[in-house]
């Protein structure tokens, strides 16, 4: 391929960060979970799934919803869904005190479950989701942006950003990166661990849901949509480092950048497989992340 043109490079910089941030919010999921309970929940993509179709099923009912309202419905959704996944199955395989391993493979399960679940309830055919942008291209100082894309990305930094004040600035959210930290000590302190955990799995489920929303009215929703695509969340927080919050936010940008870019450079067929690559050189160079690597570089 020849080279870019300033308009297609801002085309696939703009496009790889929309994606990115589905991609971060996916991963974020998997950092929270990761740090408060060292579980690998790979039902997240499902999760994600769920939320989509949530929100899709809303409009259907009230085709009028603006999109801040379908968004918290696909997040309420999937924060629900992940709560009850955590009561159900997790916690109480922890209390009977079985193997971690034991735990990751239940996730795999709830993955299965919930794909079936799915495509009993909303069937096994692709559903497209209405307009719920402007068709018009913005227009900033002769850049043109679409504006799903654009929304996409104010969207998602928003609650990104939403996130880290919640963390960083309430008892709850600091309470829970006391027990991400040290669970014990977290709890002589006072910290209700079984709430915490609960917390932890409806937030995260909530950063799925409105990725679902944001990635279903992107292409469309479907009951395997969550497979692929959260393998790719879980990639993307590898990437920056499994069980970081920073690292999985960078992680999710730079990995929908590298994605973009190489179904240009390469082919798109190629797309989901250089994600797996990325896996395996990342375990194998670069274990700890990008967050690891800067931080021994301090």
């Amino acid at each position: 391929m020849g080279a870019l043109s300033l308009s297609q490079l801002i085309d696939l910089v703009v496009g790889g960060l929309a994606i990115g941030c589905v991609y971060s919010l996916i991963a974020l999921g998997f950092a929270m979970i990761m740090r408060a309970t060292n579980i690998i929940h790979f039902a997240q993509g499902e999760v994600m799934m769920l939320g989509s179709m949530c929100g899709l099923t809303s409009l259907w009912l009230l085709p009028a919803l603006p999109l801040p309202v379908v968004i918290a419905v696909g997040m309420a959704s999937s924060g629900l869904i992940a709560v009850a996944m955590e009561l159900a199955v997790y916690r109480t395989l922890r209390r009977r005190r079985v193997p971690i391993m034991n735990i990751i493979t239940a996730t795999v399960g709830m993955s299965i479950l919930c794909i079936n679940a799915a495509r009993i309830i909303w069937g096994s055919e692709p559903l497209r989701f209405p307009e719920l942008f402007a068709t018009t291209a913005y227009d900033f100082g002769g850049v043109r942006m679409s504006p799903q894309l654009f929304w996409i990305m104010v969207m998602g930094v928003a609650i990104m950003g939403a996130l880290q004040l919640f963390l960083k600035h309430t008892p709850t959210g600091l309470a829970m990166q006391a027990v991400a930290q040290d669970h014990e000590a977290a709890q002589l302190m006072g910290a209700n661990l079984t709430r915490i955990m609960a917390y932890t799995f409806a937030i995260s489920g909530m950063m799925a849901g409105a990725a679902g929303i944001m990635l279903g009215s992107m292409f469309f929703a479907f009951f395997e949509m969550g497979f692929i695509t959260g393998l790719k969340g879980f990639v993307a927080a590898t990437l920056g480092g499994l069980g970081s919050i920073a690292g999985a936010m960078l992680g999710g940008i730079l990995f929908g950048l590298i994605e973009t870019f190489s179904t240009v450079f390469l082919s798109s067929a190629y797309k989901d497989g250089i994600g797996m690559i990325l896996l395996i050189a990342i375990l194998l160079v670069l274990p700890s992340g990008l967050v690891g690597l800067w931080q021994k570089r301090r």
